[in-house]
């Protein structure tokens, strides 16, 4: 690793996310603090708070990160119709939830301190994902409003992520040990079919 003085802010920026990833997927959030992730980057913690504001700032940092690599996979879709796009979105999304289930809990569970609000640049980043998913319902039912647009891919989306707990947690065992991207399909058919008035 390189002497502090030879880190650019963004570097120690990239450096501290990278350490806050590594730390949660070994130990959970729970035991995550900035005087750990300092010291797993050889760095004080004093120095850290001259590039986040704090642990919550750090942690939002972290997930957009996630974030980011979870619509870059999303988007990365070679079917041509809605319907196989989103379906596309939803196999990825459970499949983050088993693979990377630290990081993809962090996403969701973190609460920031003191009931700060979560700022604007991080909530612009969770409503891309719903974009994507209105997008793709949209073109399926052209002739719905954009009220009922918005809550459909939300009723989708909270139902895609009810299965996604269930999978990252090890509890659909308790339905019988069915496979989460069958649930995924029958979830997307049914629901997409009523949906297009099929």
């Amino acid at each position: 690793m390189a002497r502090r003085n030879q880190h650019s802010r963004e570097e120690l920026q990239a450096l501290a996310i990278q350490a806050v990833r590594d730390l949660v997927a070994e130990n959970g959030l729970e035991k995550l603090s900035v005087r750990k992730v300092a010291d797993r980057i050889g760095y004080t913690a004093g120095m850290l708070y001259h590039v986040f504001a704090n642990l919550d700032d750090l942690i939002l940092h972290a997930n957009a990160d996630t974030l980011a690599q979870l619509l870059e996979a999303m988007k990365d879709c070679p079917a041509s119709t809605p319907r196989e796009q989103l379906h596309h979105m939803a196999r990825v999304y459970v499949s983050m939830a088993r693979e990377q289930t630290a990081l993809w809990k962090m996403v969701f569970l973190h609460q920031m301190q003191n009931a700060a609000e979560v700022p604007e640049w991080y909530r612009g980043k969770t409503a891309t994902l719903f974009e994507l998913v209105e997008s793709g319902m949209s073109q399926l039912a052209e002739r719905q409003s954009a009220e009922q647009i918005h809550l459909a891919a939300r009723t989708l989306w909270g139902s895609v992520h009810g299965i996604a707990v269930l999978a990252a947690d090890d509890k659909l065992v308790v339905a019988g040990d069915v496979d989460e991207q069958a649930m995924i399909e029958s979830l997307l058919q049914h629901y997409l079919n009523s949906w297009a008035g099929e």
